[in-house]
């Protein structure tokens, strides 16, 4: 595939501004939360362009949303778009009464906020939430960035990368912040498993980073329903055994792979 061809208009797009988030070209959407402990909660996804990560670029993975992170792919360079705090919680609070219910109080809406690596924004997702009082707010992290002391009322959804990713372990391991992480009141950790063999390696971070058990979900990597369950049934009684949660990619059942947008 030819490389794409950088333009002055796209490293102007690509810039960041002074009190605004960088949201990726998915912007936001309406949907179920389709992965961990919420699973099958109305939510309104915010996706924040930018990672630190590159699952994908050396492995067999196909990162869903390399869109956000790939400097290759013209997606990255043409879609994000600057959005002030005020205008995005408006956007949210909008597509909630558009798609589900106006009268839902605002203490039982939810926002989850994800990426790419949403925590690279964290001081302006921090400024954003003093405009979304009482909702309920869900970080997707991969682990990497320490989350402010500001963010403990957030639920947090650590996924922390494995060798099966791609990613060097300098790049992707980073312990302190995964104790961090697990003190924090209301944290989960969700790990990616191709198979059996990859469930060594997430004993040896729930060892050597103390995680708690009772935090810990192995979800089969994959971006199909058909490849999820063949990669679930390889490991999952293994896992089982070790008292972790399945965690499912719900959202290929109920939606196929197709982007959402």
């Amino acid at each position: 595939m030819e490389r794409y061809q950088i333009t002055a208009d796209d490293r102007l797009r690509i810039a960041p501004q002074a009190d605004m988030l960088k949201v990726s070209g998915d912007q936001i959407f309406a949907t179920l939360q389709g992965e961990g402990v919420t699973a099958g909660s109305k939510a309104i996804f915010l996706r924040l362009h930018f990672c630190n990560l590159a699952c994908g670029k050396e492995s067999g993975w196909q990162c869903d949303t390399g869109y956000t992170w790939d400097k290759d792919r013209p997606e990255f360079w043409q879609e994000p778009q600057n959005w002030s705090y005020l205008d995005t919680a408006n956007n949210v609070k909008k597509l909630w009464a558009d798609e589900f219910d106006q009268t839902t109080p605002d203490d039982e809406k939810r926002i989850v906020i994800t990426g790419g690596e949403p925590l690279l924004q964290q001081e302006k997702i921090i400024e954003l939430l003093e405009y979304m009082s009482n909702w309920k707010v869900e970080i997707e992290t991969n682990g990497t960035i320490k989350p402010s002391d500001k963010l403990n009322g957030c639920q947090i959804n650590c996924s922390p990368k494995l060798k099966n990713s791609g990613n060097s372990k300098v790049r992707r391991y980073k312990p302190e912040v995964l104790k961090a992480i697990n003190k924090m009141p209301n944290s989960w950790f969700k790990f990616v498993v191709v198979t059996s063999y990859d469930l060594d390696e997430v004993s040896q971070i729930v060892i050597d980073c103390g995680l708690s058990p009772e935090k810990i979900m192995v979800m089969p990597e994959g971006h199909t329903k058909e490849a999820t369950d063949e990669h679930q049934a390889s490991f999952e009684q293994e896992a089982l055994k070790r008292g972790w949660k399945i965690a499912k990619r719900n959202q290929l059942e109920w939606f196929g792979s197709k982007r959402r947008t």
